[in-house]
């Protein structure tokens, strides 16, 4: 996979999750390091290589969008789009691991975003449980309850002889 692959492919799957600005400022950062690299004297393919997979890099992308709005949060990458021109980030030498940091850091942070698919998806699942739920206890105590009608049924038939 060269560069070019490398890239539409993030784009590709970054497309539709999150803000077409976000897509751009990733897109260009990817590149520009991937530049930088070459520059340095690596080889593309070993550069493409030592990054990985792209759609894991969009699904940890994806993933961890909106977690830097959490409190506490800090991202690990820090590029913007006045920083994504630049030929130097701040970020360090390999982007797959700090994308794992980033990862790591956000797992104990879990919101139920209703805006993407994944969190209606989750609500409706939620929902559909608390029912189900309800209707088992129900179906458990209606024989209960019944049993408890036809003895107290009977207690008042035995009082009344």
């Amino acid at each position: 996979m060269n560069k070019e692959e490398f890239l539409e492919i993030l784009s590709i799957q970054l497309e539709g999750e999150i803000p077409s600005n976000e897509i751009s400022q990733h897109i260009t950062y990817y590149n520009h390091f991937i530049n930088q690299k070459i520059l340095q004297g690596k080889p593309e393919e070993d550069v493409i290589n030592e990054l990985g997979d792209p759609r894991l890099i969009a699904k940890t992308l994806i993933d961890t969008e909106d977690v830097p709005n959490t409190p506490g949060y800090q991202q690990s990458y820090a590029y913007s789009a006045e920083e994504a021109g630049q030929e130097t980030f701040t970020q360090e030498d390999n982007p797959q691991e700090n994308i794992y940091q980033e990862t790591q850091q956000s797992q104990n942070i879990h919101w139920l975003n209703l805006s993407t698919w994944r969190g209606k998806l989750t609500l409706a699942a939620g929902a559909l449980a608390v029912i189900a739920i309800l209707l088992l206890i129900m179906g458990a105590l209606l024989p209960i309850a019944a049993i408890a009608a036809a003895v107290c049924l009977i207690i008042a038939l035995f009082k009344r002889l």
